[in-house]
């Protein structure tokens, strides 16, 4: 059978699975747990849904895909029960902004998955339809870093409940190597309860961290984990894995011959960017930020601005500076005052004595805490990881700061970097 065929029996379409599936990142970062079976159910689903579908279609899945090789009774009551539980499972989903993006701050809501199930024993799978409300996060998916995907071969060796989502959130950020979480918010996405795992963190990590470490060793995310502390109390888990990035795979939308093999448009903040010398990896943090809403684009030309102003001494790292400064939102507050409408003072009525008044000199300032320079330093970017990186703070801020010109001053009672340039 052709990969992408679909084919009528009785009324019934069947839609063989994909070898990719998709899905949003604000579901794959919700609040929800299901047992194995239906996150088998839940990935043969995403497996039959094609990048250009506009809508969801009636789905069957084999028994095979959700029992493996059992067959007979306890088969079937595998999957009657599955049937009911699906029916009954509502999602804690992460809602998204006006155009499909997620934001800062999230509303979440209880959404039911599928409006419909049943097993057909005489075909011997499960027949499923899913709720419309979840057509933002699985169809139409587009390629501005607001889906993840993964292969179904990887999902199909994982047993444990919490590895298929641990997988999900690893892979989100396949690109960089790295996802750093805290405790709290990994066990909110897991849909652990209060009560679950309360008493000591080694259950925690016995039970749900080392289990999917065990279970995705298998996998294309084996992963490293460091117990990040304050005090004796596990704060923050950090995650570090070696995977290449997945090639997308095709729609299967015909494009002109005139425009079939004509690549899509680079973002001109992209073009800049990877002029000024920020790599791929700091680009695809920055769309990642945008997409968020952390900040608008026009604050990425405004920090370009500001690094092109003339100064006494030249930024020798100009590719550092900007991404330290859009990443770490150092110039933010000063962009936004910028868009401040300016108050015009009234016009005074003119008098006979006209005079010539020099126009004064005002002083732009380009300011960082001491404590933002001390964060950006001890968490570079992925920028700063393949730069040189100096060996003390010390050395880093006469490097990258004093020897630009900038100036160690006290203010409010914090001790802040000061860059003073004449406009008029």
């Amino acid at each position: 059978m052709l990969p992408n065929c679909r084919f009528v029996t009785s009324q019934l379409t069947v839609i063989p699975p994909r070898p990719e599936v998709r899905q949003h990142n604000a579901l794959i970062n919700s609040s929800f747990v299901l047992n194995t079976l239906e996150w088998r159910a839940f990935t043969a689903i995403l497996a039959r849904i094609h990048p250009d579908d506009e809508e969801f279609k009636e789905y069957f899945i084999p028994a095979p895909e959700l029992v493996g090789e059992e067959t007979g009774g306890s088969a079937y009551l595998q999957i009657k029960s599955l049937s009911k539980r699906l029916l009954n499972r509502t999602l804690y989903v992460e809602l998204l902004g006006p155009n499909g993006e997620r934001v800062s701050k999230p509303d979440y809501e209880y959404i039911s998955f599928i409006t419909k199930a049943r097993y057909m024993r005489q075909r011997g799978g499960l027949f499923v339809k899913v709720n419309p409300d979840f057509i933002p996060y699985l169809l139409q998916l587009t390629q501005r870093g607001n889906f993840t995907k993964s292969l179904t071969t990887e999902l199909k060796s994982l047993s444990s409940s919490h590895s298929f989502k641990i997988y999900w959130l690893l892979s989100e950020y396949r690109t960089f190597g790295t996802r750093t979480i805290t405790v709290e918010d990994l066990r909110f996405r897991l849909g652990i309860r209060a009560d679950e795992y309360a008493d000591r963190f080694n259950n925690f990590k016995a039970k749900v961290l080392d289990k999917a470490q065990e279970e995705l060793s298998d996998t294309d995310l084996c992963f490293e984990m460091e117990l990040l502390r304050e005090g004796k109390a596990v704060r923050q888990i950090r995650f570090t894995f070696n995977a290449s990035p997945l090639v997308l795979e095709p729609s299967a939308t015909k494009l002109p011959l005139a425009t079939a093999h004509t690549p899509p448009e680079r973002e001109v903040w992209v073009t800049e960017l990877l002029a000024l010398g920020v790599g791929e990896a700091g680009c695809e943090v920055i769309r990642r930020h945008l997409a968020e809403g952390q900040y608008p684009i026009d604050y990425l030309s405004y920090v370009l601005e500001v690094m092109r102003r003339p100064r006494k001494a030249k930024i020798r790292k100009p590719a550092d500076y900007v991404y330290k400064c859009i990443t770490g939102k150092l110039l933010l507050e000063e962009f936004y005052r910028s868009q401040e409408p300016v108050v015009m003072p009234p016009i005074d009525k003119p008098t006979r004595k006209t005079s010539i008044k020099s126009v004064p000199v005002v002083p732009a300032e380009t300011v960082f805490t001491l404590q933002e320079v001390q964060q950006m330093y001890d968490n570079p970017g992925p920028f700063l990881k393949r730069s040189e990186r100096a060996a003390t703070f010390e050395e880093h801020l006469q490097r990258v700061y004093l020897s630009q010109g900038f100036m160690l001053e006290e203010r409010a009672g914090q001790q802040v970097l000061v860059l003073k340039t004449n406009t008029y």
